[in-house]
């Protein structure tokens, strides 16, 4: 199996040692233009440049916020798969992955603090969802695997984007930074959890995998909404009018709806490769 567990411990950075968040401009892009929900809208094109970067501030804060739920969800059940691990070197391991990921929310909690933003919980639909996948899907099973794999990827693709973007915008430099810090770690969590993944599908019955599969479908649909799409709450925090309006104009996105069809794409593709039989809009793409 490609893991981590085939390489040395890699040294650990610390990202609140390497990053100085009294730094951060609030004049420049914290997201480039064109990684935004609202991006190629006109009526959004046409707000005064002040206001969409300001956009661009709190839609990357959502993707902090997303980040945080997402990572503390993770962070659990690693440290659960660690405890229940008779194998040194595998606990070693998840034990790794949970320190780089509570580094990374270590990281998002300074930001927000920095740039003045409150911390959010998450939604309550979203709290509820997991707890009840919690319940029904063991830890290290197929199907946990293929969820951890697009709860990896997706924030990663992001990211990535975040970095693309900087050529084309006055993007922060600690926003950038941090987004590099970010990619680095996350190539190697994304890497362990499709060998993970790979794993545990193969030994699936097809027919298990084939019951199974809508509930990853669903998960697609679910999970791409609330990272992609900021809530109307936040759009208001921009100083936009009528923030409902502006969540319903990103929903309705063509030129997001086609991003979040080629981020998606490559987690997907490797899905279907594993033998899941993925039926779900994102996924036909």
């Amino acid at each position: 199996m490609a893991s981590l567990m085939q390489t040395p411990a890699r040294r650990y950075d610390d990202p609140l040692a390497r990053l100085d968040f009294a730094a951060l401009d609030r004049e420049c892009w914290w997201m480039p233009p064109g990684a935004l929900a609202l991006a190629g809208v006109p009526a959004f094109e046409a707000l005064p440049l002040a206001l969409r970067r300001r956009v661009s501030h709190v839609e990357y804060i959502h993707l902090l916020h997303a980040g945080l739920w997402l990572e503390s969800v993770f962070i659990a059940r690693m440290a659960g798969l660690a405890q229940r691990s008779e194998d040194p070197a595998t606990r070693a391991q998840l034990l790794e992955l949970v320190r780089e990921e509570a580094g990374h929310s270590l990281m998002f909690v300074e930001l927000l603090a920095q740039g003045g933003f409150p911390l959010q919980p998450a939604p309550k639909a979203a709290i509820a969802l997991v707890e009840h996948a919690g319940r029904i899907v063991p830890s290290g099973s197929a199907l946990f695997w293929a969820l951890v794999v697009l709860g990896e990827e997706l924030p990663d693709r992001l990211n990535r984007l975040v970095q693309r973007g900087v050529e084309d915008a006055t993007l922060s430099a600690l926003v950038y930074r941090m987004s590099r810090i970010h990619t680095r770690d996350e190539a190697a969590h994304a890497a362990y959890a499709r060998g993970r993944c790979t794993e545990a599908t193969a030994a699936c019955p097809p027919m298990l995998r084939a019951l199974l599969a809508p509930s990853i479908s669903l998960g697609v649909a679910l999970y791409a909404r609330y990272v992609c799409y900021p809530p109307a709450s936040l759009y208001a925090r921009a100083g936009l009018d009528d923030a409902r309006r502006w969540r319903g104009l990103a929903l309705a996105n063509p030129v997001r709806r086609r991003q979040v069809t080629l981020l998606l794409r490559p987690t997907l593709e490797f899905l279907r490769r594993c033998g899941w039989p993925l039926r779900s809009r994102w996924a036909e793409g």
